[in-house]
Protein backbone atom coordinates (compact mmCIF):
# COMPACT_ATOMS: atom_id res chain seq x y z
CA UNK A 1 0.00 0.00 0.00
CA UNK A 2 1.25 3.84 -1.09
CA UNK A 3 1.12 6.15 1.95
CA UNK A 4 -0.54 9.18 0.40
CA UNK A 5 0.81 11.71 3.63
CA UNK A 6 4.23 11.78 2.31
CA UNK A 7 5.18 16.19 2.87
CA UNK A 8 7.99 18.07 1.91
CA UNK A 9 10.52 17.59 3.91
CA UNK A 10 10.17 14.20 5.31
CA UNK A 11 13.15 11.67 5.58
CA UNK A 12 12.50 8.33 3.14
CA UNK A 13 14.70 5.86 2.07
CA UNK A 14 14.51 3.36 -1.17
CA UNK A 15 12.13 0.78 -0.07
CA UNK A 16 13.69 -2.69 -0.09
CA UNK A 17 16.71 -2.02 2.20
CA UNK A 18 15.96 -4.18 5.64
CA UNK A 19 18.97 -6.15 6.13
CA UNK A 20 21.61 -3.33 4.84
CA UNK A 21 23.37 -0.89 7.77
CA UNK A 22 21.44 2.67 7.17
CA UNK A 23 25.00 3.95 6.21
CA UNK A 24 24.83 1.94 2.95
CA UNK A 25 20.88 2.23 2.17
CA UNK A 26 19.89 5.28 0.13
CA UNK A 27 18.47 7.63 2.63
CA UNK A 28 16.75 11.60 1.11
CA UNK A 29 14.56 14.16 2.00
CA UNK A 30 11.31 14.98 0.14
CA UNK A 31 11.80 18.40 -1.65
CA UNK A 32 9.04 18.71 -3.85
CA UNK A 33 5.51 16.79 -4.72
CA UNK A 34 4.52 16.64 -8.03
CA UNK A 35 1.71 14.90 -8.94
CA UNK A 36 0.87 11.71 -9.74
CA UNK A 37 2.35 9.86 -6.62
CA UNK A 38 5.46 10.90 -7.92
CA UNK A 39 8.49 13.44 -5.83
CA UNK A 40 10.94 15.29 -6.00
CA UNK A 41 13.84 13.54 -3.83
CA UNK A 42 17.25 15.28 -2.64
CA UNK A 43 19.68 11.86 -1.99
CA UNK A 44 21.71 12.66 1.00
CA UNK A 45 24.73 10.83 -0.21
CA UNK A 46 25.23 11.24 -3.87
CA UNK A 47 27.60 8.40 -4.20
CA UNK A 48 25.14 6.16 -2.61
CA UNK A 49 22.10 7.56 -4.89
CA UNK A 50 24.96 6.86 -8.46
CA UNK A 51 25.49 3.38 -7.14
CA UNK A 52 21.96 2.42 -7.10
CA UNK A 53 20.85 4.51 -10.22
CA UNK A 54 18.67 6.58 -8.77
CA UNK A 55 17.30 9.74 -10.42
CA UNK A 56 16.26 12.80 -7.86
CA UNK A 57 12.23 12.24 -9.40
CA UNK A 58 10.67 8.91 -7.82
CA UNK A 59 7.20 7.78 -7.47
CA UNK A 60 5.61 6.51 -4.36
CA UNK A 61 5.84 3.06 -4.58
CA UNK A 62 9.64 2.72 -4.66
CA UNK A 63 10.10 5.09 -1.21
CA UNK A 64 9.73 4.18 2.53
CA UNK A 65 8.76 6.72 5.14
CA UNK A 66 11.49 6.91 7.80
CA UNK A 67 10.49 10.35 9.62
CA UNK A 68 8.03 13.01 8.99
CA UNK A 69 8.86 16.78 9.59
Amino acid sequence: MIPANFKIGDLIKLKGFRRLDLNETPVGLIMANLGLNKFEINWVDNNIAKRFGLTTIMPAEKIELISTE
